[in-house]
């Protein structure tokens, strides 16, 4: 078994992950990373302050950077080094610790009622046929993103589309191309971000980034905004494009979550761990770490199959079937200890809105013309780009 990190990322890697969990799992790859595949060592490294989330922490980081990105000094590097899921305490603590206000269950729950009615309008919107992505989905979560942070609604689609830009340089391999739109992206976002953080200070209004304002340095708002804007939207628009997916191809557990309304939230769980949008993350190790026998030096790069310990038998019995009345086990779609993603009550309450309003207003749905259209692998989000479906 050779691998490189980008064989994984093909348009179905569950049948390498359960070569991996079973043959090699911890696994050096030829391009020098190890990839982790079962539960029990992805949660251990999840935990473990020997691993750390900081890419500049690899020892060959300079090299890295001016092979994969443009250069340590370049505004895409900057921009990823910028962002708190990439640091580590006590910095990621100071910089967590102002978002969670907007995230407390509090906070989320008075979201819901403005949130089910933007769904049931996007519903009632599309009459009798629904393209899930940009019908449906792909407006809920730019909405809610965008009212949390205070960005304009005639701002978001241009915010939307930037940080999709930027979001591609985290892909495991960057085109050069890819780099390029994504410097000119960086600095049309911060320019437009900087403007609205001085409008805040003229004008406090009751958002997150008038509250962001008053604590952080401009810039810390800037990196903190783009970082809401890629994870607030790219990964639940995911989420609920693939529940919709997964269902359609579980007709009984569709059945089932139709005529029993109140098991939704195990419903988006077990989508949470059977197609995570997010597939896999990587730490860099500070220190040597035992997993099964195999010792990994530090200084390695370890990258953690989240979606390959979601089908981990060892936690997860008859992990291949979608069951949404499961209880067993715990997934990693959010990560877990330190990191644990702070959005995670916010997505699952919109992956839960999401499906009880369009399981409420057609009581059957099945795949609409055109085919689904899975977007192109490029790195750890797994998502489509097209799910047509229509009321039956």
């Amino acid at each position: 078994m050779t691998y490189t990190l980008a064989d994984l990322v093909v348009p179905d890697p569950y049948p390498l992950y359960r070569e991996l969990r079973e043959r090699a799992p911890v696994h050096r790859v030829r391009d020098g990373l190890w990839l982790i595949s079962r539960y029990a060592h992805v949660r251990a490294l999840l935990l473990d302050p020997r691993a750390t989330s900081d890419p500049s922490a690899r020892p060959d980081y300079r090299d890295w950077a001016e092979r994969h990105l443009d250069g340590v000094d370049g505004p895409v590097a900057r921009w990823q080094r910028s962002m708190f899921v990439f640091m580590d305490d006590p910095e990621h603590r100071r910089l967590r610790q102002l978002f969670q206000q907007a995230f407390t269950p509090a906070s989320v729950h008075a979201l819901r009622p403005r949130l089910e009615a933007a769904a049931a309008g996007l519903v009632k919107a599309a009459g009798t046929s629904l393209e899930v992505v940009s019908e449906f989905a792909l407006p809920l979560t730019t909405a809610l993103i965008g009212e949390l942070l205070g960005v304009p609604e005639e701002d978001r689609a241009a915010c939307v589309r930037r940080a999709g830009i930027t979001g591609r340089t985290l892909a495991p391999v960057v085109p050069p191309e890819a780099l390029e739109a994504a410097a000119e992206s960086l600095a049309e976002s911060t320019g437009y971000f900087l403007g609205l953080v001085e409008r805040r200070r003229r004008e406090p209004r009751d958002d997150l980034l008038t509250a962001l304002t008053a604590v952080m340095t401009p810039q810390e708002v800037v990196s903190s905004a783009l970082l809401l804007f890629n994870a607030g939207h790219e990964t639940t628009t995911a989420l609920i494009a693939n529940a919709v997916h997964v269902l359609l191809g579980h007709r009984g557990q569709l059945d089932l979550l139709r005529a029993t309304p109140s098991l939704l939230a195990g419903a988006v769980e077990e989508v949470l761990r059977f197609e995570p949008s997010f597939q896999f993350g990587a730490k860099v190790t500070r220190a040597p770490i035992e997993l099964d026998g195999v010792t990994i030096p530090a200084g390695a790069v370890v990258v953690l199959l989240g979606a390959a310990a979601n089908r981990d038998p060892a936690e997860f019995p008859d992990p291949e079937r979608f069951l949404i009345t499961r209880t067993e086990g715990r997934h990693l779609a959010f990560g877990m200890g330190t990191h644990h993603c702070l959005g995670a009550p916010l997505a699952r309450m919109e992956a839960q809105v999401a499906l009880g309003a369009l399981l409420a207003a057609w009581p059957s749905f099945e795949a609409g013309p055109g085919e689904p259209v899975r977007a192109a692998p490029a790195g750890a989000l797994r998502t489509l780009e097209r799910l047509p479906i229509r009321r039956c």
